[in-house]
């Protein structure tokens, strides 16, 4: 195989793993993805993804080794992504590497969805949450606003790139802050159901699921560290909602 069609394999398979780690894969997802499309080329791969960085090794038919290392600085969880790609790689069919890169350069550029349907979304799972938590009209009407508070937060700290820790941490203090001024003002006989309905967006299921499964696969280091990360959000949450308690001076 020549040369240069080898290091674009390579990078076509570190831009997979990639998009697979930005958007929620778990560890063994990713590994054995870029596995399976050097094998359909030809090629042994060893590979090594950690939260935040891959490491792929290819050796060819020539015994000659090519190496790629990728850094992962952002990470989110977008698992229609992680679908297609996984889909993609499953289906591979012939060696047109062309028509690859376009499709896997189209998954990558996707747009999320759009502040309107972010903020409906978010309204729906507050809601339904309330009605679970068999909440009364006020708390679903406060809910939807802490729901549309956290939605246009959530692209300001987007854009501002604030980072896991600070944006959970102000997450949970908005949603808090107005359920707790509606209690004060008289308007909400507790705000406990308001405020969980509305946390439960932030909560990190698809992250501890994940470390499970890593952990169960082998894959400790980054196992332990997805939990140590859900630790660090569920703390942000809590000390956020405690400064807005704190700011509006108790419930009593």
């Amino acid at each position: 195989m020549d040369k240069k069609l080898e290091y674009k394999i390579l990078n076509l398979a570190g831009t997979i793993g990639e998009i697979l780690l930005e958007n929620g894969s778990e560890i063994s997802r990713v590994e054995s993805t870029i596995d399976g499309m050097a094998r359909h080329f030809g090629m042994t791969s060893q590979s090594f993804a950690t939260l935040t960085c891959i490491i792929i090794t290819f050796e060819n038919s020539e015994g000659e080794i090519l190496s790629l290392v990728r850094r992962v600085r952002n990470r989110t969880t977008n698992l229609d992504k992680v679908h297609k790609v996984y889909n993609l790689i499953e289906k591979l069919d012939g060696d047109n590497l062309t028509s690859i890169y376009k499709e896997i350069k189209e998954i990558k550029n996707e747009k999320p969805y759009s502040l309107p349907m972010v903020i409906f979304a978010n309204i729906l799972v507050a809601v339904f949450f309330v009605v679970l938590f068999k909440g009364r009209v006020e708390d679903i009407v406060v809910s939807i606003i802490g729901a549309i508070l956290l939605g246009f937060f959530n692209k300001i700290s987007d854009f501002l790139n604030l980072g896991t820790f600070f944006s959970n941490l102000i997450s949970g203090f908005i949603i808090s802050y107005n359920s707790f001024l509606f209690r004060k003002i008289g308007y909400l006989e507790s705000p406990d159901i308001s405020i969980i309905s509305v946390l439960m967006l932030l909560v990190p299921g698809v992250s501890f699921i994940n470390s499970m499964r890593d952990i169960f696969s082998g894959d400790l280091v980054t196992g332990v560290s997805r939990i140590l990360e859900v630790i660090m959000i569920g703390t942000a949450i809590a000390v956020g909602t405690g400064v807005a308690f704190m700011l509006v001076g108790g419930l009593r």
